[in-house]
């Protein structure tokens, strides 16, 4: 991969350098998959009665990751779609859309009832965001390691053991006695 990261863990790296990701276990990662393929089913309906055509289902882009869906619209122009099962789509989510960009497209957030496109300049903040995250991992790691920013979507999957923000088990073990 040319990115280093992927889109996923680097999005979220951007709003928390700090950011470990928690194991999924094989039956949440089921049960995500049914979910993420039921979105999908719906944006491509979607797009096909708004005059899309249907290009590729999780082709590998320039970047060496995997767009969820990409069409092409009436016009030719390209639409790469980052597809979220979740029900509200989240900041996070939009950064990881904006990791996608290739050239001469457009960039589109979906889940399956709402479709954001994201502009040039959005995009390109996160583009540089990301070089520096990036920058910041490769020369400072010990720093990325310990700067926390408690971001509720980035912390409920993260499993970093110095994070100051997380729960502990002892901590949720005596809330409950």
């Amino acid at each position: 991969m040319k990115g280093g990261l992927s889109p996923s863990s680097l999005s979220r790296k951007i709003i928390c350098p700090a950011f470990a990701p928690a194991p999924f276990d094989p039956a949440s990662r089921l049960r995500f998959q049914a979910f993420h393929s039921m979105a999908m089913l719906r944006v491509i309906k979607r797009h096909l009665l708004l005059g899309f055509t249907l290009k590729a289902i999780e082709a590998r882009n320039g970047n060496g990751f995997r767009n969820d869906l990409s069409f092409e619209d009436p016009c030719g122009k390209l639409r790469v779609v980052e597809v979220k099962s979740a029900k509200q789509l989240v900041e996070v989510h939009a950064i990881q859309a904006a990791l996608y960009w290739i050239p001469n497209c457009d960039i589109v957030l979906s889940n399956g009832n709402e479709d954001r496109v994201l502009s040039e300049d959005y995009v390109r903040t996160v583009q540089n965001k990301a070089q520096m995250t990036r920058q910041l991992l490769r020369e400072h790691p010990e720093v990325a390691g310990s700067t926390f920013n408690p971001v509720p979507e980035v912390c409920r999957i993260c499993a970093n053991e110095h994070c100051p923000f997380l729960p502990r088990e002892q901590d949720i073990t005596q809330r409950s006695e």
